[in-house]
Order: C-alpha cells, then sequence, then structure tokens
C-alpha cells in the first residue's frame, strides 16, 4: 500500500496483531468469513467465477504478483497449478506465516513473499498476472497508485483479477428487522450481545480491534471508491457482483444467535440462500448494493 509512514506502520501492526490472535478469531468467530463451513457455501460462486477466469489466464510457467497476500493461501494454490508466484504484504508476521505454509505444501520453490510496501517492489520481470483479494481498497490515494503499479509490476498485455468491496452495509430490509429483534425483550436473549460489544469496541487499553478495519479502512470508511472507474484505463473482461444479503443473513441468523436450533436452520437453508443470493447480485440495480465485485482487466498495450 501507499501512504505516510505513520499508517504503514499502523497498517503492518494491526495484520501483525490479528494474525497473533487468528486461533481465538477463528475460535469465536464474528463474521461468516470465519467459519469455514459457512464460507465455503457462500463463497462457492464468487470462487467458481475466479476459477473460470483464470483458466483462461493461468498456465504452467505463467508469473504472479499478489498484493496483500495475507497468509500466502492464494499463491499456493496457484503455485499447485504451476504458476510462479510472488507475494506481497505489510505485515511480517502474515508472511512468515506464508513462508512457512508454502515448505509444508511443499510449493516453496514457486513461491516468494515480501513483507512491505507493493509500491516499493519489482519483479525480476513484468508479470503475466496481478491479483489481489480485498487489499486495494487499503491504498491511499488508489486512483492516482494504481497505474503506476500495474506499470511497475505487468507486462503490457498482462491479466489482473482484483475481489474488492463493493457496498457497505447491510439492505435496509434485512438491517431493520434484524436490530429491532436483537434489541427487543422477546427476541434479544437469543442474540450474542456480548460477541456483539466484543467485535465492535476495541480491548482495554488497544486503540483499535482486530475484529474491525484496520487504520487504513477506518482512514477512508464510507468513502466507496468508484472502482469501475479507476479501471476504465483498461479492458474489462468480466465484472460480477456478490453477497448481497447472504452473509449478513448468515452473521444475523448464525454467527449471532445463541440457540443451536436458530444456527441448524440457517445452515440447512444456506445452499437456497447461496443461490437466490447469486442470482440477484445478477440484477443491475441489487448488484449495486452487493458486499463484493470481482474485475477480471486486461492491460492495454501503450
Amino acid at each position: 500500500m501507499s501512504g505516510s509512514n505513520d499508517l504503514l506502520r499502523r497498517e503492518a501492526a494491526f495484520w501483525d496483531r490479528q494474525e497473533e490472535a487468528i486461533a481465538s478469531i477463528y475460535g469465536r468467530p464474528h463474521d461468516w468469513r470465519f467459519v469455514p463451513e459457512l464460507a465455503e457455501r457462500i463463497m462457492r460462486p464468487k470462487y467458481r467465477f475466479i476459477e473460470r477466469a483464470l483458466a483462461r489466464v493461468i498456465r504452467d510457467g505463467t508469473t504472479h504478483v499478489e498484493i496483500g497476500c495475507g497468509n500466502g493461501w492464494f499463491c499456493h494454490a496457484l503455485a499447485r497449478r504451476g504458476v510462479r508466484s510472488w507475494g506481497i504484504d505489510i505485515s511480517p508476521k502474515k508472511i512468515d506465516v506464508a513462508n512457512e505454509q508454502a515448505e509444508a505444501l511443499g510449493v516453496a520453490d514457486r513461491c516468494t513473499f515480501i513483507a512491505g510496501d507493493a509500491l516499493d517492489f519489482e519483479p525480476p520481470a513484468p508479470v503475466d498476472l496481478i491479483t489481489s483479494l480485498g487489499s486495494l481498497h487499503h491504498f491511499p490515494a488508489l486512483a492516482t497508485v494504481f497505474p503506476r503499479l500495474v506499470d511497475g509490476l505487468l507486462r503490457p498485455d498482462g491479466a489482473m483479477l482484483f475481489s474488492e468491496p463493493n457496498h457497505e452495509g447491510m439492505p435496509r430490509w434485512l438491517e431493520g428487522p434484524a436490530f429491532r429483534l436483537a434489541r427487543s425483550k422477546r427476541f434479544g436473549r437469543y442474540f450474542d450481545h456480548e460477541l456483539y460489544a466484543e467485535m465492535t469496541r476495541p480491548p482495554e487499553g488497544e486503540s483499535d480491534n482486530v475484529r474491525q478495519e484496520s487504520p487504513a479502512g477506518e482512514e477512508f470508511f464510507g468513502e466507496e471508491q468508484d472502482l469501475d472507474a479507476i479501471f476504465s484505463r483498461y479492458e474489462v473482461v468480466h465484472r460480477r457482483k456478490f453477497h448481497y444479503f447472504v452473509g449478513h443473513s448468515t452473521n444475523v441468523g448464525h454467527v449471532f444467535m445463541k440457540p443451536r436450533w436458530i444456527r441448524t436452520l440457517t445452515r440447512w437453508t444456506l445452499p437456497a440462500a447461496v443461490l437466490l443470493d447469486d442470482l440477484a447480485c445478477r440484477i443491475p440495480p441489487i448488484g449495486r448494493r452487493a458486499e463484493e465485485g470481482v474485475w477480471v482487466l486486461r492491460n492495454r498495450p501503450a
């Protein structure tokens, strides 16, 4: 990412702390993304879309840079398909984990991980593919730095794949009833208020909460960047939106619900909810308010 030295320092420290606390976060998840059984089902349409898009791009020997690689899982996955990957992340601890897992998975010879600012990284040669799954929105002045980032990493006719937040907050038709139920005397006892408080307030003596947005995310929270405009100088090969209501409804019906029968009912109905949600996101007025977008771009030679 790019920004002031202080913001870079705080961003790195945040993700280091999150990595240190990752076991406890998974042990008491505050979001469906940290419940593997739920995440696998909810993300299935998005990852099928990504797999189809990448199948047209990658081959044995493809070179790749992942911006904001975290623990390196996406680099590891591509390495198993013969891709040579470089992963960059601002958090040294996440880079340590990425290296450890690359060794454990037997792909260390195809993966190189670097702790630092993506704008400072220079690959040995321009790469075939750039990806980022949820990191670009942490860049200050993204519209300004993005062309520099692409020009410094990607070959002239290379490809890009980005998954980024698209819209903040629940749909209004779900948000109002959910909060009224959580505050009501009759149904409020089913809601895990303790977990909600842990999620929304920083621990005593700390300035931020590893269950919430990072310092860079907080810095620009609510400022929805027009990614379509930022990406307009490149050829848009594919674009899809995901997670209009299913992620929010799963948090309401599973993550923050105490009774087992409600959580079980949420799991049983999840496949139908995912299918309906995926179809709804293809309708443009609904898709504009979906949580996430995926863009597949092609660089245009100068």
